[in-house]
């Protein structure tokens, strides 16, 4: 969680728990969950260096994340999907980390976008052909690890975390594991950076519905999140934290294009750069 008090995710989550509308488009985050946010970006970058150990350069260091155990990781398929699941006994935390994109062939994966529908249990829900295609190619080894672990600490929550094509693993996880384990839904969280719009309409609402607190931030004017393009059938879930302008607010309210980092589409200015500066993400 965010923290102890009831904070502006916190209260975007109880809104789609209630039905309650919301007054305003953008909750302001405070400096206290910036803070976390970033803890989180961190467990997201160390998905793309760490092994067994709790030992890479600068995510591994990052403040919150001291004293975590990695319990499992994996390097599977081709293209290669890869993460970890770690706890942290401090925060009573369970991360559940799926890695970004990293070489050519999972390129290749994030631009086979035809939709594909998924899951059979809910109605109108289609996904993007190869981030669902990456996920199952380890959906059995994660699903399996995070029954035991979450077993044997049933008192931590459960936060799944992911940057770029990682995140949009992690929000496939998060529907998953409602699914095949609704007994965890009080524990599930969800936190991503730079997450391209993962599937339809029907999945976003489905994702939404969880009730969960979640947060899909992204940085100044990336690209990433704006792709694949709405136009072609693609919606965010909910809810975006926006950095801009050295703040970082919560857009509560998604419009016709999403949320407010999309506010043009497009037309928004992009860099490169942007892809890769959230605050704790660091990998290199």
């Amino acid at each position: 969680m965010l923290a102890n008090n009831t904070s502006a995710i916190d209260q975007a989550s109880l809104g789609v728990i209630t039905g309650v509308g919301f007054i305003t488009k953008q909750v302001e985050v405070s400096t206290a969950d910036k803070e976390i946010l970033a803890m989180y970006a961190a467990y997201s970058g160390a998905a793309y260096t760490v092994a067994n150990q709790w030992n890479c350069p600068y995510a591994c260091e990052y403040p919150g994340t001291e004293g975590t155990i990695v319990e499992y990781n994996w390097e599977v398929g081709v293209p290669e999907s890869a993460g970890y699941i770690a706890r942290n006994p401090t925060k009573k935390l369970i991360i559940v980390a799926f890695r970004g994109t990293d070489n050519i062939l999972q390129w290749v994966d994030n631009t086979d976008i035809w939709q594909m529908q998924w899951p059979a249990a809910i109605n109108n829900s289609y996904v993007h052909r190869g981030f669902l295609r990456g996920y199952l190619s380890v959906q059995s080894i994660v699903l399996s690890a995070v029954k035991e672990i979450a077993t044997q600490y049933p008192d931590y929550s459960i936060s799944l975390v992911g940057h770029s094509l990682g995140g949009a693993k992690a929000a496939i996880c998060l529907l998953d594991l409602s699914l095949e384990m609704p007994e965890l839904l009080p524990r599930l969280r969800l936190y991503t950076q730079g997450q391209p719009r993962v599937g339809n309409r029907g999945f976003a609402n489905a994702v939404n519905a969880l009730g969960v607190i979640m947060s899909r931030e992204v940085y100044e004017y990336d690209l990433i999140p704006r792709l694949p393009l709405a136009s072609m059938g693609f919606h965010h879930h909910s809810y975006e934290a926006w950095d801009h302008d050295n703040t970082t607010k919560i857009c509560l309210d998604p419009g016709p294009l999403d949320h407010c980092a999309d506010a043009d589409g497009l037309f928004y200015p992009s860099a490169a750069d942007d892809h890769v500066s959230y605050k704790g993400l660091k990998y290199e």
